[in-house]
C-alpha cells in the first residue's frame, strides 16, 4: 500500500531532492537530459544488436503514431499506470528476494527467521490465486483487459497485452520455488504470521535498522530520509487510502503494510510500516520508487496531476500491479545498463514520454532472458 503524504508543490522539491541525494558518478549534479528515444540492443552479438535496435526504434514510431490521437490526459494516465506497475513490481521483487540479500544479518539475529520469510513471500504472491480471494480471478481479469472498454487497463499497450502473461509466469516461479524449498503442501497462513511475530519480537529495533539500511543501499537514498516501523497492527485514519469500490474496500480491510512520501521539516521522508520485517523493507522500497518516479509527474500542472492520480492511484488496482509487476521488474533487472545505478535507471525511465517508455518496456518483456540491454 502507498499513499501520497506530500502536497502538490512537493513534486518540484522531490525532483531537486533526489537529484541532490542520489549516489552515482554524477552525484550532486542535476540529472542528465533524457533523449526521447531508447533502444534495446543485444550485448552478445553486434549484428543482432543493430537489428534489435532498429526494431525498438520502429516500435517507438508505431507507439508515437498511435498516440497522436490521444489527449494529453489519456497519455499521462497511461504513463502513470506504467510507472505504478514498475513501483509495485520493485516492491514485489524486493519482498521475494530481500531476505536472501541480508541472510547473514538475519541469521545472526535469529536463524529461524529466514525460512518463514521465504514462505511468507511466496504466499504473499500466490494469495491472488487462492480460491477465496476477494479481489477477483486473475485469468478472467487479464482476459477482459483486452476486450472490455470499461476495464481500467483497456487500451494500455503493455498491461492489456502482457499483464496476464507476466502474472502467470510469476505464479509459476513462486510455485516452483515453494516445491524446491520443500515446504509443506498444506499450511495455515496464520501459523506463519504468528511464528514470524514471535521470532521478530526481541529484535524489532535491529530489524527496522536492517530494513532501512537495505533500502538505502539498494536505492542510494540517504538513511536519514527513510523511516521504518515494525508494528503489530496497521491503523489507518478514515481519510487514508480511501477505496472507491468493494474490491478496494476488501483490499483496505486486510492491509498489513503501507508506505508514503511525506514532508518533514522541509525534507522529504520515505515511510514504510509493516507487521513484519519483510513488509517494512518492501514498503520502504515502494516508497522510494514512488519518490524517484515523481520525475515523471513534476512537469504536470496541478489540475492534470490531480486528475491523473485520481484515475490511476486506486486501491483496487494494486493487487493486479503486484501479481504481475514482480516478473516485469525481474526482466528489467537483467536488462539494466552495466554500471548504471538502479535509481538512475528508474529515474530516466520515469522521465520518458509515454510512447517511448512503453516501447522500451515492451522490448524488455519480449527479449529472451539475459540477452537484452537497455540503452537510455
Amino acid at each position: 500500500m502507498r499513499f501520497h503524504g506530500f502536497r502538490l508543490g512537493s513534486r518540484q522539491f522531490a525532483f531537486a531532492f533526489y537529484a541532490a541525494n542520489r549516489t552515482s558518478s554524477a552525484a550532486g549534479q542535476a540529472p542528465p537530459a533524457i533523449a526521447c528515444s531508447a533502444a534495446i540492443s543485444c550485448a552478445a552479438d553486434p549484428t543482432e544488436a543493430r537489428a534489435r535496435s532498429i526494431q525498438a526504434r520502429l516500435a517507438e514510431k508505431t507507439a508515437a503514431a498511435a498516440a497522436e490521437g490521444m489527449s494529453d490526459k489519456r497519455l499521462e494516465i497511461q504513463k502513470r499506470h506504467t510507472l505504478n506497475w514498475l513501483i509495485q513490481g520493485a516492491a514485489q521483487h524486493a519482498g521475494m528476494t530481500f531476505h536472501h540479500f541480508v541472510r547473514d544479518e538475519l541469521n545472526a539475529l535469529e536463524p529461524g527467521l529466514l525460512p518463514y520469510y521465504d514462505q511468507y513471500a511466496i504466499i504473499n504472491l500466490l494469495q491472488y490465486w487462492f480460491p477465496r480471494c476477494s479481489f477477483g480471478r486473475p485469468a478472467e481479469f487479464w482476459q477482459q483487459a483486452a476486450v472490455d472498454p470499461n476495464h481500467p487497463f483497456n487500451g494500455h499497450p503493455l498491461l492489456s497485452k502482457y499483464g496476464g502473461m507476466l502474472a502467470e509466469t510469476g505464479k509459476q516461479r513462486a510455485v516452483a520455488r515453494w516445491k524446491e524449498k520443500g515446504f509443506p503442501s498444506t499450511f495455515k497462513v496464520s501459523d506463519i504470521v504468528e511464528n514470524l511475530r514471535r521470532l521478530e519480537s526481541p529484535f524489532k529495533p535491529q530489524l527496522v535498522a536492517l530494513a532501512e539500511g537495505t533500502a538505502s543501499m539498494v536505492w542510494g537514498i540517504p538513511r536519514e530520509h527513510l523511516d521504518g516501523e515494525l508494528t503489530d497492527k496497521i491503523m489507518l485514519d478514515d481519510d487514508m487510502l480511501p477505496a472507491r469500490n468493494s474490491p478496494g474496500a476488501a483490499f483496505r480491510a486486510c492491509i498489513v503494510g503501507y508506505g508514503c512520501v511525506a514532508q518533514n521539516d522541509g525534507d522529504l521522508v520515505v515511510t514504510g510500516k509493516g507487521t513484519n520485517w519483510q513488509l517494512v523493507a518492501k514498503e520502504l522500497v515502494k516508497g522510494t520508487a514512488e519518490l524517484i518516479c515523481l520525475h515523471g509527474l513534476n512537469q504536470l500542472d496541478d489540475d492534470m496531476y490531480r486528475h491523473v492520480l485520481n484515475v490511476t492511484d486506486q486501491l483496487d488496482l494494486e493487487p493486479w500491479m503486484l501479481q504481475s509487476g514482480g516478473e516485469l521488474w525481474r526482466r528489467l533487472l537483467v536488462s539494466f545498463p552495466n554500471g548504471l545505478p538502479l535509481a538512475e535507471v528508474l529515474m530516466r525511465l520515469a522521465r520518458l514520454p509515454a510512447g517511448t517508455l512503453e516501447s522500451v518496456l515492451a522490448a524488455v518483456i519480449e527479449q529472451p532472458e539475459g540477452t537484452a540491454r537497455l540503452a537510455i
